[in-house]
């Protein structure tokens, strides 16, 4: 919850830079579920029950990637936290 509405929409940057570029898996869970990117990811890609339980800020930053994109030209292809904030690259 520490990370922000705008963090956590370039994280979405990430995956969908990820998912377009020929050095990835070309689909969302490949991008996901690939070995030592998304630690933890395993927990929830391969539920084999339906969760309904998204926070609205995770909602809010897929909407805020989908409709400003011109926002979100960065190129980032990856990310690390130190704890405090997420550093993009």
């Amino acid at each position: 919850n520490w990370i922000s509405t705008e963090d956590k929409a370039k994280v979405v940057e990430v995956i969908m830079n990820r998912v377009n570029s020929s050095s990835f898996p070309n689909t969302i869970y490949g991008v996901i579920t690939q070995p030592y990117q998304f630690s933890g990811s395993y927990s929830y890609a391969n539920l084999t029950t339906y969760t309904s339980y998204v926070s609205q800020s995770v909602k809010d930053a897929v909407t805020l990637y989908f409709t400003q994109p011109e926002s979100f030209t960065q190129g980032y292809i990856g990310f690390w936290g130190d704890g405090y904030s997420n550093h993009f690259y």
